[in-house]
């Protein structure tokens, strides 16, 4: 990816790391590519964007590896509340805007984050069967989870160092294997 300015975000990932997953829309297929949600979302929070796009790269062939899941069968959980994560699912399976998105706080796995009632792990389901991950320790360092946890209390320089961790948590995120991220549930 290129950054244009601090407040700015070209995505130009390189086509070798621009991870993409395909999903069966109301009438043909839907090839959506990370950037695609990126741009829809913002960068706000732009790591957990990635790691939940990058989960969903996971959970999706999982489910159904034959072909494709269609979006309106997709039913989604996530243990965290974050607008990344939201809008990830939004954008590939419209799990929010159907009604069939649900934050539980309280999922076991992947309590990363000290002091925060979250997890880091997701479950999406279609008809009876469900798949889950769990983010591994250690892919996203602890200084991210340290500066989150400051909230307001951020100073303008940790501001400055949150957002570029973000970025740079996203890069790396985007340049690894799926599997090599999560945990299966």
């Amino acid at each position: 990816m290129t950054y244009a300015g601090e407040d700015s975000l070209i995505m130009t990932t390189p086509p070798e790391i621009r991870p993409m997953l395909t999903i069966e829309g109301e009438e043909d297929l839907i090839d959506i590519h990370f950037d695609m949600v990126a741009a829809y979302h913002g960068q706000s929070a732009l790591a957990m964007l990635a790691v939940t796009f990058q989960a969903l790269r996971l959970m999706l062939p999982a489910l159904s590896p034959q072909r494709p899941l269609r979006r309106s069968e997709l039913t989604v959980i996530s243990g965290h509340p974050g607008p990344g994560v939201r809008d990830a699912f939004e954008f590939v399976t419209r799990a929010v805007t159907r009604g069939v998105y649900t934050v539980d706080r309280s999922l076991p796995h992947a309590r990363l984050c000290p002091g925060a009632d979250m997890s880091y792990s997701w479950r999406v389901s279609t008809g009876e069967q469900t798949v889950g991950v769990a983010l591994r320790p250690g892919v996203v360092p602890e200084r991210f989870f340290e500066l989150i946890g400051r909230g307001a209390a951020r100073s303008d320089e940790e501001n400055v160092e949150l957002s570029a961790l973000k970025r740079s948590v996203a890069d790396d995120v985007l340049a690894a294997s799926p599997g090599a991220l999560f945990d299966r549930l």
